[in-house]
């Protein structure tokens, strides 16, 4: 219910101008040229400004003469690539297009009827509802009868609802949603834009209490009942401190005692950031305190949210609460309402054009254009269209017999072009697919539809890539970094990866300088607050430390804590005092700690096979430094010193 392309890799080097075309308006200044090609000061600052805040007075030099020089170099390999070709290969043209009409959308979409949707979302999103239901599966590509009978199931389970049957124990009985054995079929409070746009619908657009349905989606039909709404709580940050144990297991009333015991310590006064560090096992946030995403309803599992959200005051700490993941201390760090329309405005649109809505709003963008473009059907050519057909098209195998005496039919005409039963019948043969459980004359209206959308936006999209700049921007934006990407990969990225001499060349060449592994000891580290334990365990040493976990904390779970490092001389200065194998113990304010040290390694370089992944990285690094130095000979730059200093000075004014 809940709601990559290789180019999504690239995504990082777009922080700077990925232009393909240099100057394109007559009165736009030109910034500096590549071997006599001209790069505009209009696209510079279109670009500048996109990725970075407005400068200073005092910095826009500075950030200017940064940005410029990664301009530059993105617009020598850019230039590269085109000179080498790459935007003519096949692969290229159509990976393009398929970007090209994505990127289309948002533009061919500029309606009313975005502006009501995105409304309508931000509206829904200051309420949050609970909801549960039961869902009888049905393909959206299923034969009428298969989606009758699971319709007509659907609606006998909402009658005997209705007639008194418990909604919680039919949804564990007959729902097609595996959850619901567990949860009677509650999905639990959610807002906007976190269910299918159907299903979203039919939560808001009724009260507490309703049944309703049957509900089609793409899942099926749902019989849904409104259990509550509320108010939005909005977000809230927070940390966590997480012992991880599995539902249902023996490790979890142990994960209880250990986190109850957390929980002791830090009402008594213990550092959050100590207790995290030692004992919680959320490795990926335990080094910042725990913290977390901000997050709102939905997003977590509910019992954590609800935990967090219970907080109210900044600094509060929640009792142990338990997930499937384990038991969790909840510690507030801030809480915020939901942002202002205009703040999230640019954000919802951006989420809509991806939902499941984004098809009635195609539909209705559609007629618009329709009537734009004087759209008219000839309706003696269509009524007579499926007759050109037979069951050879269900089979992705109809080819065109009729074009000769009647391709030169006009099928419909815009105010700019006439279009033919000629063109349909190309791009039926082109875009057949078999279909066994539709009928012929359903299938040859679905292809006419498609057929009349792709017209209508193809003209268009000529229009648009015409006259409107942000398209034109950002539609060069990816042209570039695909052109971008293939280059690099080729030049830097596959070559650093295959090329082993060189690599292991590059190695010897910088080990010295950046591969040097100083001395340093194999430990073991063994933490606890009280110092007889950690006597206890200096004599049992020969055990492992997950032995020694097991022994001293079956009775009480926080006794000690052990861990197994490599520190380097000069990072730990405990161990700097005490460099040499065996045993010391450092006494903190409130723990004592025991490091046994294992061995002592000296120092020399870390061994390629142990740091390849690094070492590749920095290869790579230098092949695209000495391949940028080439580009720079090859397409020499010539700076136009005047505009670039009349556009710094424009940030003082």
């Amino acid at each position: 219910m809940i709601q990559s392309t290789r180019f999504s890799s690239l995504l990082f080097l777009l922080v700077l101008p990925l232009l393909s075309f240099a100057q394109s308006n007559e009165d736009d200044q030109v910034l500096f040229q590549l071997d006599s090609e001209p790069y505009g000061i209009k696209a510079f600052n279109y670009y500048f400004l996109k990725n970075a805040e407005e400068p200073s007075a005092d910095s826009a030099k500075i950030k200017v003469n940064e940005y410029l020089d990664l301009y530059v170099n993105f617009r020598l390999k850019v230039k590269e690539a085109i000179a080498q070709g790459q935007d003519q290969t096949p692969e290229f043209k159509e990976e393009f297009e398929g970007y090209k009409k994505q990127l289309a959308e948002p533009y061919l979409m500029q309606t009313k009827v975005n502006e009501q949707m995105v409304a309508e979302a931000y509206q829904r999103l200051t309420q949050e509802v609970s909801a549960s239901h039961i869902l009888i599966k049905s393909d959206e590509q299923a034969n009428p009868e298969d989606t009758l009978k699971a319709y007509n199931k659907a609606l006998d389970i909402k009658n005997k609802i209705l007639a008194g049957a418990d909604f919680e124990t039919l949804a564990s009985q007959v729902s097609d949603d595996p959850s619901a054995k567990q949860n009677g079929g509650s999905l639990g409070y959610f807002s906007a834009l976190q269910m299918v746009y159907p299903f979203e619908n039919a939560v808001y657009q009724n009260q507490i209490g309703d049944i309703v349905g049957p509900v089609k989606t793409r899942f099926g039909y749902h019989i849904i009942k409104i259990n509550d709404k509320r108010k939005a709580r909005g977000q809230v940050l927070v940390a966590h401190i997480m012992i991880r144990a599995k539902p249902d297991s023996l490790s979890m009333a142990t994960a209880k005692s250990k986190a109850a015991s957390i929980y002791d310590n830090l009402k008594k006064g213990a550092s959050w950031d100590e207790q995290c560090k030692l004992y919680s096992d959320d490795v990926r946030t335990k080094p910042a305190g725990g913290k977390l995403q901000w997050f709102g309803t939905g997003q977590l599992v509910p019992t954590f949210e609800d935990a967090a959200f219970a907080l109210k005051e900044t600094g509060d700490i929640s009792e142990p609460v338990q997930t499937r993941f384990g038991y969790h201390i909840i510690k507030l760090i801030d809480q915020k309402g939901i942002a202002s329309f205009e703040e999230m405005q640019s954000e919802l649109e951006t989420k809509i054009s991806r939902d499941s809505r984004a098809k009635d709003k195609k539909s209705v963008a559609i007629t618009k254009l329709k009537e734009s473009q004087y759209f008219e059907i000839n309706p003696i050519v269509f009524n007579q269209l499926a007759n050109y057909f037979d069951s050879t098209l269900l089979t992705a195998q109809w080819n065109n017999e009729q074009s000769q005496t009647n391709g030169s039919k006009v099928l419909f005409t815009t105010n700019n072009t006439d279009y033919t039963l000629q063109l349909f019948f190309d791009y039926v043969e082109e875009k057949q697919k078999k279909r066994k459980l539709t009928a012929l004359d359903t299938y040859v209206n679905q292809l006419y539809n498609q057929f009349v959308e792709k017209s209508i936006f193809d003209e268009e999209l000529e229009l648009i890539e015409a006259h409107n700049y942000d398209y034109q921007m950002v539609l060069d934006e990816y042209r570039s970094g695909i052109l971008l990407f293939n280059l690099m990969e080729t030049e830097v990225w596959n070559k650093a990866m295959v090329d082993s001499i060189g690599l292991q060349e590059f190695y010897d060449k910088n080990k010295k300088k950046n591969y040097k592994l100083a001395e340093h000891v194999v430990v073991r580290r063994f933490v606890s607050k009280d110092s007889s334990v950690l006597q206890s365990v200096s004599t049992q040493l020969d055990k492992t430390n997950s032995e020694l976990d097991s022994l001293f904390n079956s009775q009480e779970p926080l006794t000690l804590q052990t861990f197994e490092e490599k520190i380097e001389q000069g990072k730990n200065k405990w161990l700097d005092d005490h460099w040499a194998i065996g045993s010391s113990v450092q006494s903190g304010k409130n723990y004592f700690t025991l490091w046994h040290v294992v061995s002592i390694q000296p120092d020399g370089y870390k061994p390629l096979t142990e740091i390849k992944g690094l070492v590749i990285s920095d290869y790579q690094h230098e092949l695209e430094k000495q391949w940028l130095k080439a580009l720079s000979k090859k397409y020499p730059m010539k700076l136009n010193k005047s505009v670039l200093k009349s556009y710094i000075e424009g940030f003082e004014d």
